[in-house]
């Protein structure tokens, strides 16, 4: 389930000249080498496409990113199509005449991808959507299981990408959008309601979220055998943590897809606005916090810990198998919740200072707590640093 990196074969000199780009935070996200331009956590050949782009200014006044994917559905499931949404984020009416659409970084701007018709543009500040069954459909279609999604123009025979957005397996019916952070960061995730042609709506919180990241227990506690993650369930209903899947058939368990590997015992659920415990050690936890009055389950499997120095926190339902057929292959996971969290000292991943908090790595019993648990849980803006409270 972890993301994997793929190492082009570019001498190291190269990089040190993209290094020396003025790169706003915006365009790189949380936790991706600093080489990565395209945004899609790889630093490989595609990113010498952006840069070229940058460097030799393909459309004059018209730097990389002014033309945005904002909003994506892949999943619409048969009841209407799925499309996409660009975003001119200029005050000037923008033509995009003869630019591309695709989902395969091998094929930006050829066979397979889609052509936008002569006489397209885009109002200032303006949207446009296509969709699949009139517009890109007979080119390519979106997964459900999610993928990344290009817009680009050639130059010269030579293709360049004007901006992209990858975006992870997708619920029924719900898109993903792109969403700033209040540090500036940009994240592409599912949104609460879908919005073609217009603004994106907020993101999509719940049912379940993280409300409390213990990575740091001090050494009297037990060390990291004291570890723990908190859950909420934010509805007033109760919410069964497993999905039945016909192709099994049978019910299949939510997990943790990054960080700690921890898959739900089988019929866990969370009660209607109720808590529940993931500890790295059960029995640790019980002789150090006690009895905290919520479901307590673990161990975090194949010694896996929190890092310390910070790391995604991901919590996912199952969604669809690779081949239908074999019930044993590989699945897609849903993302319900995640936070992207630091010790305030991961100087190198922040435009400036890290911004977050420093107490929970200070092994003194404070761990990281979420302010508000219906709103977006990951940003810095909703975490404070307080005395270790599970199960509250």
């Amino acid at each position: 389930m972890k993301k994997s990196l793929f190492a082009a074969e570019i001498k190291v000199a190269f990089f040190s000249c993209i290094l020396l780009l003025p790169i706003t935070a915006a365009a790189l996200e949380a936790g991706c080498p600093a080489g990565d331009l395209n945004r899609d956590c790889n630093v490989n050949l595609f990113d010498l496409g952006v840069l070229a782009n940058n460097w030799l200014e393909v459309e004059p006044n018209l730097p990389t990113g002014t033309v945005i994917v904002n909003e994506v559905m892949a999943h619409s499931h048969a009841v209407a199509p799925d499309w996409i949404e660009l975003y001119n984020t200029s005050g000037s009416t923008i033509d995009i005449s003869g630019w591309y659409l695709s989902d395969n970084d091998d094929d930006l701007t050829s066979v397979n991808a889609y052509k936008i018709p002569n006489s397209t543009t885009i109002a200032p500040y303006g949207y446009i959507v296509f969709y699949e069954d009139t517009h890109f459909g007979a080119k390519f279609k979106l997964s459900e299981n999610g993928e990344t999604v290009y817009l680009s123009l050639s130059r010269d025979g030579f293709p360049f990408a004007m901006d992209d957005r990858k975006f992870g397996a997708s619920q029924a019916n719900v898109t993903f959008g792109r969403y700033v952070t209040s540090i500036g960061e940009v994240k592409f995730v599912a949104m609460d309601s879908n919005t073609p042609g217009s603004a994106n709506s907020y993101p999509k919180v719940g049912p379940i979220v993280i409300t409390e990241i213990m990575y740091d227990p001090p050494a009297s506690w037990g060390g990291s055998d004291a570890e723990y993650i908190e859950l909420h369930n934010i509805e007033n209903y109760s919410v069964n943590l497993y999905t039945y899947d016909p192709c099994v058939p049978g019910d299949v368990n939510w997990a943790f897809t990054e960080g700690p590997e921890f898959e739900f015992p089988y019929h866990t659920s969370i009660p209607a606005n109720g808590y529940l415990i993931v500890a790295r050690d059960t029995d640790v936890f019980g002789s150090t916090y006690g009895d905290v009055g919520v479901d307590v389950l673990g161990p975090f499997g194949g010694g896996t810990k929190l890092s310390n120095d910070g790391e995604n926190v991901e919590i996912s339902m199952p969604g669809d198998l690779e081949d239908p057929n074999n019930p044993s292959g590989p699945r897609a996971y849903i993302r319900i919740d995640n936070v992207r969290y630091s010790d305030g000292s991961q100087h190198k991943d922040f435009p400036g200072l890290d911004p977050w908090p420093k107490g929970p790595d200070q092994a003194e019993g404070e761990s990281l707590q979420r302010i508000y648990p219906n709103l977006f849980g990951d940003d810095v803006a909703n975490w404070k640093s307080d005395d270790a409270n599970p199960g509250e």
